[in-house]
């Protein structure tokens, strides 16, 4: 029989090739960049950089200074969402030991709002979710390197860092404006701290920049020293502070219900070496932000429906009871919990899990996948026909 390690968050199973890879601006060598994130030991930290992907190739972002831009991505495997951070160096290439600054946070939502998992499996599928920030008009103007950063809500504790060229232009501010700038965040990596799995991150010092989109999944503050439980910066939710926009996309742009149609949760699968890796990624231009959605929403499923009936398994332990303190019916349960991490399968069919000291909202399983029902540390579950064995991060 085979086994996969699993690492389970929402209800649905995303593969590794349907990772997020930023479109605008527009990345280093696009045809070479891999949508992996950065590697655990940091190795490849900053931009990815190694086993032959470097700092060339690519088009030049030319930016006039004070001017508004996009962020935008590709890919599916969205997490659950997360934080970013627009940054930048004059550095080019820059390296390990490079002066990164924030030019724009984006708190919760990114790279797509209000997604319990995954959006439909596609690698190259344009992202219905994009950002709007501002390039700073009192930082010089001159060359050097623009990126991403993001920290993913469910799932591996992970960072994702993409860049590409930059070019600074028109009159020219002091350099001490960008030195004031806050320092670019780095976890997850190497000795860094971890981020908190399955909440919304605020930053520290997210700058003046900032869109805030934290929402119903509770929240932490976090900064280069790790991450602290709740929010710590005393700022409001629903913030877009020196963005020059609402920055939110229109509901039109960014439908909350489309993914449910395809993928409804986030069980994360790790594929088995050899699987094929996603196509090169078109170069993206400044104007990337989807006029309808369903121009913007990719059509294709990662989980293909079974009739076939799955077993259950005896083997998963009988939850002990006083899991958590919240009330419920029909197996559901809300309000506050006390064993941080325990998961709640309802009759095999949905379930929710105990993060930041309160019970989840119910999410539905995939289509062909049933978990065992009852509380655990662990979810034990069966997909397309054959028994799945999860271990929690």
């Amino acid at each position: 029989m085979y086994f996969t390690k699993t690492f389970v968050s929402a209800a649905l199973v995303a593969a590794v090739n349907a990772h997020m890879k930023m479109a605008t601006p527009s990345p280093f060598d696009p045809d070479n960049l891999n949508n992996s994130p950065l590697d655990a030991s940091g190795s490849d930290f900053p931009c990815k950089f190694g086993g032959g992907y470097t700092a060339s190739g690519g088009t030049v972002n030319q930016y006039e200074l004070g001017s508004s831009q996009e962020l935008s991505f590709v890919g599916s495997a969205v997490h659950g969402g997360g934080s970013c951070q627009v940054v930048m160096t004059y550095d080019n290439p820059p390296t390990a030991d490079s002066q990164w600054k924030v030019i724009h946070s984006i708190e919760g939502g990114c790279p797509a709002k209000q997604q319990s998992g995954n959006l439909p499996e596609n690698p190259d599928g344009k992202d219905p979710y994009t950002y709007p920030y501002k390039i700073p008009s009192d930082i010089p103007a001159g060359k050097g390197v623009i990126g991403f950063t993001w920290f993913n809500r469910i799932g591996n504790r992970e960072m994702y860092m993409n860049c590409g060229a930059l070019e600074l232009t028109g009159k020219g501010g002091d350099k001490s404006n960008f030195e004031k700038l806050p320092d670019m965040v780095v976890l997850n990596i190497g000795d860094h701290p971890k981020t908190t799995e399955s909440v919304d991150y605020k930053f520290e010092n997210a700058g003046d920049s900032v869109e805030d989109n934290v929402g119903a999944y509770g929240v932490a503050t976090c900064g280069n020293g790790g991450c602290k439980e709740g929010d710590s910066t005393g700022s409001g939710s629903g913030s877009d502070a020196g963005s020059g926009s609402s920055a939110a996309p229109t509901s039109s742009a960014a439908p909350t219900s489309t993914p449910a149609a395809g993928n409804p949760g986030g069980v994360f699968l790790t594929v088995p070496a050899g699987e094929p890796s996603s196509t090169a990624v078109p170069t993206s231009t400044a104007a990337a932000s989807p006029s309808t959605s369903a121009e913007a929403v990719p059509t294709s499923v990662a989980v293909p429906s079974s009739s076939a009936a799955v077993p259950t398994s005896s083997a998963v332990p009988t939850p002990t009871p006083g899991a958590g303190s919240g009330s419920g019916s029909a197996g559901a349960m809300s309000g506050p919990c006390t064993s941080e991490g325990m998961w709640n399968c309802i009759d095999g069919k949905s379930f929710q899990r105990c993060a930041s000291g309160a019970w989840t909202s119910v999410q539905q399983m995939s289509s062909g996948v049933t978990c065992t029902s009852g509380q655990s540390m662990e979810l034990g579950m069966g997909a397309a026909g054959r028994r799945v064995r999860a271990f929690v991060a």
